[in-house]
């Protein structure tokens, strides 16, 4: 039996979110951090019931729809179901994606935008300015609880084109 602070799943890992909206959003988990941290990414379409991880082995990196930095609550406490391992997990093929931050500046509504890079603890281990338009076509990096990432994937998924808000930005 695995102790509290053991997670119950891994890299690789497919799972189900209840959505607000009702349904299922589906994620796999890329990397799992030291920390209770986990990004994912997401897929479409919304499940009226959670599908086997055989219905979901066709998937790839490309077929994402959203990523998400957020903690491992929902995971933990059985509120988002761990479906089962991608039988052909690499995580070279699922690289940790690039992340954007905005950092907005006082009076000045440009601020600055960054590129950044996550080593496999999930910590930002480089950094680059860049152009607002390549910010935009970036995933918002914010580490969210499980709840806030229901919202979040909830819209993503049954909003077409919903990008969420940049404070200081949008």
């Amino acid at each position: 039996m695995a102790s509290a602070n053991t997670p119950n799943y891994a890299e690789g890992d497919f799972f189900a979110v209840p959505l607000k909206t009702g349904g299922y959003g589906i994620g796999i988990a890329v990397c799992v951090g030291p920390r209770s941290t986990v990004v994912g990414r997401f897929f479409e379409p919304v499940y009226d019931e959670l599908p086997t991880a055989d219905e979901l082995n066709h998937l790839t990196e490309d077929d994402s729809v959203h990523v998400e930095h957020f903690r491992d609550d929902g995971l933990k406490d059985g509120s988002w179901k761990i479906i089962g391992q991608h039988p052909l997990w690499d995580s070279y093929e699922w690289p940790i994606p690039k992340f954007g931050v905005f950092q907005p500046k006082a009076n000045d509504s440009q601020g600055q935008a960054f590129e950044i890079e996550l080593d496999e603890d999930l910590r930002s281990v480089r950094q680059k300015k860049v152009l607002i338009e390549h910010f935009r076509t970036l995933p918002y990096e914010i580490l969210a609880p499980a709840k806030a990432a229901e919202i979040t994937l909830t819209l993503a998924l049954t909003r077409p084109g919903w990008k969420r808000p940049v404070p200081g930005l949008d």
